[in-house]
């Protein structure tokens, strides 16, 4: 799985709202004002009796207690429906469901990922939003659009965010070496910096992770090679010689010794969010998503540097980041319970009593008024985001595409081929054929 502020003024957060929602992670949209409606169906009939619901999905302790804390006020706000919830960390998330589905028992409301709308779109799991009403009038068209498949809305985003390379200041200050100026440094300059603080550590602390092993890092290489990760239409839109080019420079800098031993690195990919080389402050350089920054400033206890990811060529217009939908929510198309399903749903987007409370650990808001009325709220590690996002907005590139059916399992078997080559079980040319080969046939079996 992927593991992966200071206070600043209202305007800069309403005006990174917009910024923030230009495209949302739409696959085409561009628009920039909000829509007046989503609204294409008639709502379901209220349920005034006692309902219960099943709510679930993955994350954190700081999540979960947000988030439980929320589904208090909804509770209170409406007395007949109650919510029963369930939560587990990504990895273990999706199979869980899929044995639920199996077994006739999908939950009613479910965080979603960008990696599974298509597949659960294709086993006919989810339910079209707009049918039932669904409200997204303060959301920009982008934002709606990006959880659409082939016209049809399955997932109303709910949170949006980048992904970032994370500094830990106290490791850099430790080994006396400078924090780069991301508006210009490349690949070189970050291997070059990895080794320097490793030989400072001497086996307590090392330079860098191994990015090349997240799905994120796999995805700004290849498009930082003029490719982006999946088409439009759900395929594949990158060659297995880029891979192969990103494999060999992380095999490379470990090699040299900027990162943690092969078996070290092996270890860390399935640990825990808090157990993780970047929270307990083993490494200098991480990757995470924007959304993560609350959570590892708490576990780390410090104020970690959010930093733009090194181009190629030493020139920011050249960074070629994306805006994601962080994560969605969506309905089972089989729920018992329509009504209370979209009033659960709408009462996290909307709501801006409860999002002050959730804040940006899953995202910056897609609801351009609930954006507004929280900004002011911000602790620092959450205005630290929004800064973040504000100043990436210029070198946004173009949204990617949703993948396609089996495309979910992109990142697992990117962990196998990756680990392969960093263990020296294979070269980096023939385990990136081999990563290529695995993905297309998972997606041609889907």
């Amino acid at each position: 799985m992927t593991r992966f502020l200071r206070k600043a003024s209202t305007i800069a957060v309403i005006g990174v709202a917009a910024a923030l929602m230009f495209a949302g992670c739409s696959p085409g949209g561009s628009s920039t004002t909000d829509t007046s409606s989503s609204t294409a169906g008639a709502r379901p009939s209220e349920e005034t009796g006692p309902v219960t619901l099943r709510f679930v999905w993955w994350g954190n302790d700081t999540r979960n207690q947000l988030t439980n804390t929320v589904l208090t006020q909804f509770m209170a706000k409406y007395p007949n429906i109650k919510v029963e919830t369930e939560t587990t960390d990504f990895a273990s998330y999706w199979p869980k469901i899929s044995t639920e589905i199996a077994a006739g028992n999908m939950p009613d409301v479910m965080q979603m990922d960008a990696a599974y709308v298509q597949q659960y779109v294709a086993d006919d799991n989810l339910m079209d939003l707009e049918s039932i009403g669904i409200d997204l009038s303060k959301f920009n068209q982008g934002a709606i659009d990006a959880g659409r498949v082939n016209g049809t809305l399955y997932a109303a985003t709910f949170g949006q965010n980048v992904p970032v390379v994370v500094a830990n200041p106290a490791l850099f200050q430790q080994a006396g070496v400078a924090m780069p100026d991301d508006a210009t440094w490349t690949w070189d300059d970050f291997a070059t910096i990895a080794k320097q603080i490793s030989a400072a550590g001497n086996g307590a602390y090392w330079g860098s992770s191994v990015l090349g092993v997240q799905d994120a890092a796999l995805t700004l290489w290849v498009r930082q090679h003029g490719q982006p990760q999946f088409n439009s239409d759900g395929s594949i839109g990158f060659t297995a010689d880029t891979v192969q080019s990103m494999m060999q420079y992380w095999v490379d800098l470990q090699n040299a010794g900027g990162t943690p031993p092969a078996t070290v690195q092996v270890q860390d990919d399935t640990a825990a969010f808090d157990q993780s080389n970047c929270a307990t402050g083993k490494v200098a350089l991480c990757v995470q998503w924007s959304n993560q920054i609350v959570a590892l400033d708490s576990d780390t206890g410090q104020n970690m540097k959010l930093l733009r990811w090194p181009t190629q060529t030493g020139n920011v217009a050249d960074l070629n980041m994306w805006l994601k939908s962080s994560m969605y929510l969506s309905i089972s198309k089989n729920t018992q319970h329509a009504d209370a399903a979209l009033k659960l749903v709408e009462f996290l987007l909307n709501d801006v009593d409860a999002n002050t409370v959730l804040g940006v650990e899953r995202g910056v808001p897609a609801n351009s008024d609930v954006l507004a009325a929280v900004a002011p709220t911000l602790n620092a590690s959450n205005q630290k985001v929004v800064d973040f996002m504000n100043l990436v907005k210029p070198n946004l590139g173009p949204a990617n595409g949703l993948p396609g059916p089996g495309g979910n399992q992109s990142q697992t078997i990117q962990f196998k081929y990756v680990e392969a080559a960093l263990l020296g079980q294979m070269t980096p040319a023939d385990a990136a054929t081999g990563f290529f080969n695995d993905l297309t046939t998972a997606m041609a079996n889907a």
